[in-house]
């Protein structure tokens, strides 16, 4: 995580893991450790010598010759310092195995121990110590995708089960209205003539009556404001044809869309 702040000042994950103190402890001590190289560069071009230059890994053959080297920098004053401010000793030894593990080599400067305790700690915070509990991106995203496709042909099965069912349920009405329709067709053969005549006439007479009956107004072409008066007024610019003349007059603004109206035009059906 050191070298992620160090070499990707850039990177979102990095700043909020570290905070901004720490990130910004972490961008001097790499300025700082540029500054260094270029200062062992001049010595070399001037032919001078430096202390830090040419420096060799350590050698460590084997885990028992890692936990000498780390027990010999548990008595450094650094690390006694560590300890002072309540890390644990723990964390401490593991920083130092995992320095010495993976470089061979020591920390450079003492600011880069205390950043690696800080950061390891935060880290077992995150996870609560648990391994289980580190989210690895690219396997989540695998499980995530399993999972839609497993969804999605879930949804697909089932539409096709309701589907089948559609078909068969359609089938068995058609054949049911095709039974009814047959039998009421006997049974009209199987009525006498006056019945027959009897029933033409009380259609004729029903037909009459409402022929008689004032023109009832559909409920769809009634006003919207006073529900009575069919709808005969259309505003203008926005063309919606909402209510009646009385009530249509007493508007500025369009009932339905809230558009001012400039002018009305009546509509005769």
């Amino acid at each position: 995580m050191i070298e992620h702040a160090r070499w990707f000042p850039n990177c979102a994950y990095a700043k909020q893991l570290c905070g901004v103190e720490l990130y910004k402890k972490i961008q001097e001590s790499k300025k700082a450790q540029q500054e260094r190289a270029k200062a062992n560069d001049a010595n070399k071009q001037d032919g001078k010598t430096n202390s830090t230059v040419g420096r060799g890994q350590l050698i460590i053959p084997d885990e028992s010759a890692l936990s000498r080297l780390v027990a010999a920098r548990l008595d450094l004053p650094v690390s006694q310092r560590l300890l002072i401010l309540e890390f644990k000793l723990s964390l401490i030894k593991r920083c130092w195995e995992d320095q010495l593990r993976l470089k061979r080599d020591d920390y450079l400067d003492q600011i880069d121990l205390f950043i690696c305790c800080i950061i390891l700690q935060r880290q077992i915070d995150c996870i609560g110590g648990k391994k289980e509990n580190i989210i690895v991106p690219r396997v989540t995203m695998k499980k995530l995708r399993e999972q839609e496709q497993a969804d999605a042909a879930a949804r697909e099965q089932s539409a096709a089960t309701n589907t089948e069912a559609n078909v068969s349920n359609t089938t068995d009405i058609e054949m049911t209205t095709s039974s009814a329709s047959s039998t009421t067709s006997d049974q009209n053969m199987e009525q006498p003539v006056g019945s027959v005549q009897n029933e033409k006439d009380k259609k004729t007479s029903a037909a009459r009556k409402s022929d008689d009956s004032p023109t009832e107004i559909p409920t769809a072409n009634l006003c919207v404001l006073c529900l009575e008066e069919e709808r005969r007024l259309a505003c203008i610019p926005c063309g919606h044809l909402a209510t009646c003349v009385p009530c249509g007059h007493s508007l500025r603004s369009c009932p339905i869309c809230r558009t001012n109206i400039d002018a009305f035009m009546r509509i005769y059906v």
